[in-house]
């Protein structure tokens, strides 16, 4: 079997989880400005998310593995490095923002619409469809994954207008609309990697080998880089709707401009 991606494929990919990353840095960078943080202060958040996204982008596309790594392995073979990535980066935001006053302060203060908005890039997902069709991805995971990513994609700026125009039970869809949303990768990654195969798809049987051409370049990216990023907005998002009427986690309403991270 090959895992060559069509030319037009890998650029999909690579343009889109670059886009991610300068997109949500400019989320919370346009937060750090109206934040009320001193100017150093402002400037090392900024350039500090600039370097998380940076660095973590660019640890996967260097060590992504190349697709001929791949094909002399056992089929059922998974890279610790899609694991390792998934979690390590959302776990390194997490603890940051529980150490830094001035994160907390600059993810209180970004757009909740442009926050759910931007996840418009899940619509990616077309991508699995397009494997499908070439014979490079099983149906089990092509589909939901690819018809889900779509969905929640397509739906994110609907709800990001509905939330900006203060339209009634927005609030409500946004909470549905990430839960959907975080159901939607697990159920994805968990048939990517064959984990929730035997429980979603039995007839499949007990053990089923992970999707190979997610496991190398190019789109080894979408769970190392894509995935983990729309985890960690779904749960910014989160604990900002299940707190409307005060900043709770995430800081202090009112609080006087921070001086330090």
């Amino acid at each position: 079997m090959s895992l060559a991606v069509p030319w037009y494929l890998t650029l999909v990919i690579f343009a889109t989880n670059l886009a991610i990353a300068v997109s949500v840095w400019r989320i919370f960078a346009s937060a750090a400005r109206r934040s009320g943080l001193a100017p150093e202060s402002e400037r090392r958040v900024r350039a500090g998310l600039a370097l998380f996204f940076g660095a973590w982008l660019g640890l996967v596309l260097l060590l992504a593995p190349a697709p001929a790594s791949l094909l002399a392995r056992d089929p059922f073979y998974l890279t610790p490095l899609i694991p390792l990535f998934a979690a390590l980066g959302p776990a390194l935001a997490l603890l940051a923002l529980s150490a830094s006053p001035s994160l907390r302060r600059v993810v209180n203060a970004a757009s909740l619409p442009a926050m759910i908005g931007v996840q418009v890039y899940r619509t990616i997902g077309f991508a699995f469809l397009v494997l499908l069709a070439l014979g490079q991805a099983p149906a089990h995971f092509a589909v939901p994954a690819g018809w889900g990513d779509i969905a929640i994609g397509a739906a994110a700026p609907l709800v990001a207008v509905a939330l900006a125009r203060g339209v009634r039970s927005a609030r409500a869809l946004a909470i549905g609309w990430n839960v959907i949303g975080l159901l939607d990768l697990v159920v994805a990654v968990g048939m990517g990697t064959g984990f929730l195969a035997p429980l979603l798809a039995p007839s499949l049987g007990a053990r089923v080998p992970p999707v190979a051409v997610m496991g190398a370049f190019p789109m080894f990216l979408v769970p190392a880089f894509a995935v983990p990023v729309s985890v960690l907005l779904h749960l910014l998002a989160l604990g900002r709707l299940a707190r409307p009427a005060r900043l709770g986690w995430f800081g202090g309403a009112g609080a006087k401009p921070l001086t330090t991270g």
